[in-house]
């Protein structure tokens, strides 16, 4: 394929960058490099950025972006995927946002589907994709929930309860978005859910589009699969208060606790929905979710599953913790059941 230079046009802004970050992922840049490289939209910048790998993925990156102008590759040293997102963010120059993971890929048409959809309204900030989610064993398309558009703190609300994919990647973004006042929170897992939320803080208009142009890897090694400890329950639950804190004013009379609440309980149940997880019903910090959503299980219906209030009523009790990893389990055979049956 023939790729356009940029060289004598360097100096005029690009109407997106694309941030990659890249950290180990030597034998799965090809793919993710060259669905860049193929967008029929080609009026873009790709800031990749080496998050200190010890393997060779970024002699890599520089051999598969070799020749494109339209590339910037970044080596720092290894911070975390959040740092080099915001390396890439600080050299980007674009007037919108599109984050792409190092080990996925995008479909041909990405960059051109979610610029037509941002574009269509001046006052869009938000553009949400579906995305098909990649195993060893089968593909399925993931949409988002909802179609119609949010305003507001209605994005909050989505965020908060998982509404919508709290990912950066699969959507595109203003770059105002993305300005001095983000904070950094050094959490292991659900950055993208805590830029998410502090975005949504902003009353951004969201606009969803019913198409899946982002192919996400679920590899079995990645750190989605790693166990939530209980203190990073707690330490999320933290940040999460001081992002509320910090928008007080915005967030007055939104109803805004309850989508704490709910993003509160749903990590907590991540953690005892794993069996090797040690019973800490009796915790006063979950004595303390415990008493606050009391009364609120109707409420609560709307944004979990039975199963998953049964397990957390049942982990009020030491004794019932083999009654909870049991139903845990049934619920994992029968998710793995329903997606085999179904490709």
């Amino acid at each position: 394929m023939d790729t356009p230079s940029l060289s004598n046009d360097r100096l005029a802004a690009p109407a997106v960058s694309v941030v990659i970050p890249v950290y180990n992922l030597e034998g799965y840049l090809a793919p993710c490099i060259e669905s860049v490289r193929r967008q029929s939209y080609p009026d873009f910048e790709a800031i990749v950025v080496d998050d200190g790998s010890k393997d060779g993925s970024l002699a890599e990156i520089r051999r598969l972006t070799a020749g494109d102008d339209r590339f910037v590759v970044l080596s720092t040293e290894n911070r975390g995927v959040a740092r080099a997102r915001e390396t890439a963010l600080s050299r980007s120059r674009g007037r919108y946002v599109c984050f792409l993971d190092g080990d996925d890929w995008w479909e041909p048409d990405m960059l051109e589907r979610m610029v037509a959809a941002i574009e269509e309204r001046a006052d869009c900030d938000i553009v949400c994709g579906n995305y098909t989610r990649v195993c060893a064993s089968y593909r399925t398309v993931v949409r988002e929930g909802r179609t119609a558009d949010l305003e507001g703190l209605g994005y909050l609300r989505e965020v908060m309860t998982f509404g919508v994919a709290p990912s950066l990647w699969g959507k595109l973004f203003r770059r105002s978005l993305f300005d001095g006042t983000l904070l950094h929170y050094p959490m292991r897992r659900g950055q993208d859910t805590l830029v998410n939320i502090q975005i949504a803080c902003r009353a951004p208009h969201v606009r969803f589009i019913d198409y899946a142009g982002y192919n996400y890897l679920q590899r079995p090694g990645s750190e989605i699969h790693r166990r939530i400890s209980f203190d990073y329950c707690r330490s999320y639950a933290e940040v999460v208060d001081d992002i509320f804190r910090r928008n007080a004013v915005r967030l007055a009379d939104s109803g805004a606790d309850l989508y704490r609440l709910v993003n509160e309980l749903w990590w907590y149940i991540r953690y005892i929905d794993r069996s090797s997880s040690p019973w800490r019903g009796g915790d006063p910090y979950v004595c303390r979710l415990r008493d606050q959503t009391r009364g609120l299980h109707r409420i609560l219906s709307g944004f979990f599953s039975r199963s998953e209030l049964l397990m957390f009523a049942l982990d009020r009790w030491h004794a019932l913790r083999p009654a909870v990893v049991l139903l845990l389990t049934a619920r994992r055979w029968g998710t793995s059941l329903r997606r085999r049956m179904a490709h």
